[in-house]
């Protein structure tokens, strides 16, 4: 091989290649180049499909879930709104109440006023999510579709709902509040929780409960639910009272997060074991190459020159597997995601997530070339010389 400037890096490429002499610690290095790129790749996939899977279900499940819920009136909407990462403020009402149909079952009953939402500049009713929205003095509902399957509902179908909240005394006792409502339509959640929620319009839902006129609770929609703790830090030192979506689905997005989370470890643990093999590929280098390594010693070059020669044998290795793998995951994702079994699956990939796996990737190798490089780089030449 004709040598080229600068030299550490033709030593290095002529140590990587030779694999005629060595073919043992050349065939290691196959595998750790192997190794790298298969877990750089299947890192790429798992972190897209795990991130838009986790979006998926952030607008799945807290399609329905209040991301916040303050204890105000109708005279702060504005400042309400202008916290960080407000995007919508209106009036809101929620109590648990029975349903009777095919079956009774306890229900959530939101009431929501789209009329008096308030929006931040830029946002509209259709950032909110829902199709549509129940109509004033109709006393219809929007209904999750489990409710309707459950009780074998078709839409338009009356329902009664009872409620002791106000409930008032008769000459029969304690009678609780019933109205019909009407399903008029329905939406999809995925939420964890085992009671389901029904929203009818705000002034509908007031007066069933037999409530004040005057509101006394906020709903914010925000532009991302997982900003929740900033902007729960700002309302309570602004004074606010305030109960979030953590309350019903965090403990359902902490099994996410863990999930993904280990599934991320699992393949990166690929990355380890390739980046370890990179250190034994090194290691027998070393051995094998002792007089080769005096003689170049005695030539002049310094132990720090030595040093960078197997150092870059190793990134080379790191470099070119990382590499082809971001390539590979690349091309492979949206093609698995299209053909997954279930239909297509959503993903997000994102250049940050790349950089960072790219990074760790990269790093792992350069730690494991560190031992053998050293070793290299403080050998005597002499000894290794008189036993040549």
């Amino acid at each position: 091989m004709k040598l080229f400037y600068p030299l550490n890096t033709a030593i290095a490429l002529k140590y990587l290649y030779s694999s005629r002499t060595h073919r043992f610690a050349f065939f290691v290095s196959i595998l750790s180049t192997i190794g790298i790129i298969l877990g750089v790749a299947a890192l790429i996939i798992d972190s897209s499909i795990m991130q838009g899977l986790e979006n998926q279900l952030k607008k799945s499940v807290l399609l329905d879930t209040p991301h916040v819920v303050v204890q105000a009136t109708s005279e702060d909407k504005e400042k309400l709104l202008k916290f960080d990462h407000v995007i919508a403020v209106g009036p809101f009402v929620e109590s648990q109440t029975l349903l009777l149909a095919s079956n009774l079952e306890l229900i959530n009953l939101q009431g929501i006023a789209v009329e008096e939402i308030i929006f931040k500049h830029g946002y509209s009713q259709e950032d909110l999510g829902f199709i549509t929205f129940p109509q004033k003095d109709n006393f219809s509902l929007i209904a999750d579709a489990r409710v309707l399957l459950r009780n074998s509902l078709p839409l338009g179908s009356k329902v009664k709902l009872v409620s002791t909240i106000n409930a008032r005394y008769t000459p029969m006792g304690l009678t609780p509040t019933q109205r019909n409502f009407s399903i008029y339509s329905y939406f999809s959640s995925a939420g964890a929780n085992s009671i389901e929620n029904v929203i009818g319009h705000y002034e509908d839902v007031r007066r069933f409960f037999r409530m004040d006129k005057t509101p006394s609770h906020m709903r914010l929609w925000l532009d991302d639910p997982f900003n929740i703790t900033e902007v729960a830090q700002e309302i309570k030192s602004s004074g606010f009272s305030a109960t979030d979506w953590r309350v019903r689905e965090g403990e359902f997005f902490k099994a996410v997060s863990m999930e993904k989370l280990t599934m991320n470890i699992m393949l990166f643990l690929i990355v380890v074991v390739a980046a370890f093999n990179i250190l034994s590929s090194l290691s027998m280098t070393v051995s094998s190459r002792l007089t080769d390594i005096a003689i170049l010693k005695t030539l002049g070059l310094m132990n720090k020159d030595v040093l960078k020669i197997f150092i870059i044998n190793g990134l080379i290795i790191g470099i070119i597997g990382t590499a082809l793998g971001t390539l590979l995951g690349m091309l492979l994702l949206p093609h698995l995601a299209t053909e997954a079994m279930l239909g297509d699956m959503p993903y997000d990939f994102k250049i940050s997530n790349v950089v960072i796996i790219a990074i760790a990737s990269l790093t792992m190798t350069l730690v494991s070339t560190c031992y053998p490089a050293l070793k290299a780089s403080t050998t005597d030449p002499v000894s290794n010389l008189n036993r040549g």
